[in-house]
């Protein structure tokens, strides 16, 4: 893959983030705020590993280089 569709693609998932926030922020959005997701992900035992987990994947594989 070259850096140039690499930075594509982060560009396109970038905006896609920045879509959700924007439309969940919205007076009278069906969009779920992040931090409601955050807090349905974290209420689970199951789900709280699992964010846990992913984080630490994220950590491991964006911020070690």
């Amino acid at each position: 893959m070259s850096a140039a569709l690499s930075y594509t693609l982060w560009a396109v998932l970038a905006a896609a983030a920045l879509g959700l926030w924007y439309r969940s922020h919205v007076p009278g959005a069906r969009t779920a705020r992040p931090s409601v997701v955050l807090r349905r992900l974290a209420t689970g035992p199951v789900s709280r590993v699992a964010l846990v987990l992913a984080w630490m994947w994220a950590g491991w594989h964006l911020f070690a280089r």
